[in-house]
Order: C-alpha cells, then sequence, then structure tokens
C-alpha cells in the first residue's frame, strides 16, 4: 500500500543543496580574503594616507570574514533539521504502512473484529429498525 507521500529524495537533495552552497560561500570567502590580503599588502607598500586607508579597509574585510563561521553554523544547523525531519518522516510513514498492511491482512483473511470496523451501513436485517428505537423513546416517558 502506498502511502501517498512521495519525497523522491527531497531531504537528500535539500542536503546537497546545502553543501554546494557551503562550498561556493567558502570558495567566495577565499577569494575575498585573497584578494584583501593583496591589498593589505599594497597598503604596507603605498605606505602614508593611503596604505592607512587600505589598511583598515582590509581589516574591515578580515573582521566582516568572520561572519563565515556564523553562515557555517547555521547551515549545520539546517543540514540537522533536515535529516531530523526526514529520519521523523520516514518512521512515521513506516509505521503507517505497518498499520495499514495489517488491516488489510485482516480484511484478507476475515480476522477483521466487529470493533476494528469502522461505523457504516448494517447489514440488512442486522440494525435496529427505525419502530425498535422509536418504542425505546416512548417508554421512557
Amino acid at each position: 500500500m502506498k502511502s501517498g507521500v512521495d519525497d523522491n529524495g527531497a531531504a537528500a537533495r535539500a542536503l546537497s543543496e546545502i553543501a554546494a552552497a557551503d562550498g561556493e560561500l567558502q570558495d567566495a570567502f577565499d577569494r575575498v580574503l585573497e584578494a584583501a590580503e593583496q591589498l593589505m599588502d599594497t597598503g604596507e607598500s603605498a605606505g602614508g594616507a593611503v596604505g592607512d586607508a587600505i589598511a583598515a579597509a582590509t581589516g574591515s574585510i578580515f573582521e566582516a570574514s568572520a561572519m563565515r563561521d556564523i553562515l557555517g553554523q547555521r547551515l549545520s544547523a539546517i543540514r540537522e533539521a533536515v535529516t531530523l525531519l526526514d529520519t521523523s518522516t520516514a518512521s512515521a510513514l513506516e509505521t503507517k504502512r505497518d498499520k495499514a498492511r495489517e488491516i488489510e491482512e485482516k480484511r484478507e483473511d476475515g480476522s477483521a473484529s466487529e470493533s476494528g470496523l469502522l461505523n457504516g451501513p448494517q447489514l440488512p436485517g442486522a440494525a435496529t429498525s427505525q419502530a425498535e428505537v422509536d418504542a425505546l423513546f416512548d417508554n421512557l416517558d
């Protein structure tokens, strides 16, 4: 019995996308830091007011690069959440599938008890007639 939910590996795809984004961010940060180091070297060579201005600007770049660590932590938290959701969903779906198989097996072999059946129409002659129900209410007075 199919659950009706087909994620087609959505969690795995999401984790792959997160890993790709993380890698691309790391590459971009590496290039920015390399360029900042080159600027810092140029500033030291230039000296004076220009060198000081370049040193201040590259210092700001290096301080801002701490954002990479924060992004990495957030991406790790997202990875963990996706993995947990995937595991929880898979477990819940498996439980539902097991229950559905159990019900289907009971129906097939005829072992489903009346207490396990859903309310539904009674078989002809097995139900209490409307006249019998009315008589019960008439006797309450």
